[in-house]
């Protein structure tokens, strides 16, 4: 499986990013290969739970670093041509290029191999671009209910409370500010710092008001 993300410029400019859902790397890499804002202790989140004696890098900075880069000199601000490509079908949208970037930046979080952000990978699987914010609140609470089956089919308690739900959200907020500083170290132009700052946003609307989303869309069930 694999996202395929085209950003195309009014000047002709295109950026191609092709990532496979699994990317399979070593623990230890060359550090000479990579810049040393990707090293796992260059900002390393609290909650992780990685060894420096185990891993070199992070592994969500590793997987990120050449979107980061490519993404130095564009504004988000910038609108741009968003094609994307999976498997099953294609989407298009014209808009800035910070929406494009955190679609992408996001699925590249979320399948990576950081272990704050495994719980994340499914919905990663069925990626959905361009997500609003209530899109977002039916697929994440859907996909932890799933989850939650399969602990109940284990003889585990079924959470109905999403009380873990709202846990993970404030995991990844911390995540997401950290990865934010490493960012910070590596970008002159905004676009990078912006689209950041939006998934923490994100994380934390979710973990502090799930509730009062879930509330908004209740109508649907009725």
């Amino acid at each position: 499986m694999y996202i395929e993300y085209t950003f195309t410029m009014d000047d002709g400019k295109a950026l191609h990013y092709r990532v496979e859902f699994e990317r399979y790397r070593e623990n230890i890499l060359d550090k000479n290969l990579y810049p040393a804002w990707t090293e796992l202790n260059f900002h390393q989140c609290p909650n992780c739970p990685l060894k420096t004696e185990e891993y070199s890098h992070c592994p969500v900075a590793i997987d990120a670093h050449e979107i980061v880069m490519g993404f130095t000199e564009i504004l988000s601000c910038k609108e741009v041509d968003i094609h994307v490509e999976t498997p099953e079908r294609e989407y298009f949208k014209r808009a800035d290029a910070q929406t494009g970037l955190r679609a992408l930046i996001g699925f590249v979080m979320a399948s990576s191999a950081c272990p704050i952000l495994f719980p994340m990978r499914g919905m990663a699987y069925y990626h959905l671009p361009f997500a609003s914010l209530d899109e977002t609140v039916f697929r994440v609470t859907s996909s932890y209910l799933l989850h939650q089956y399969y602990v109940y089919k284990k003889g585990g308690e079924f959470d109905l409370a999403f009380e873990g739900l709202k846990q993970r959200f404030k995991e990844m907020q911390t995540v997401n500010f950290n990865f934010l500083e490493r960012i910070r170290a590596a970008c002159e132009a905004d676009s990078n710092l912006n689209v950041l700052a939006t998934l923490f946003t994100i994380s934390s609307m979710l973990s502090l008001s799930l509730d009062r989303h879930l509330k908004e869309i209740e109508h649907l069930f009725d």
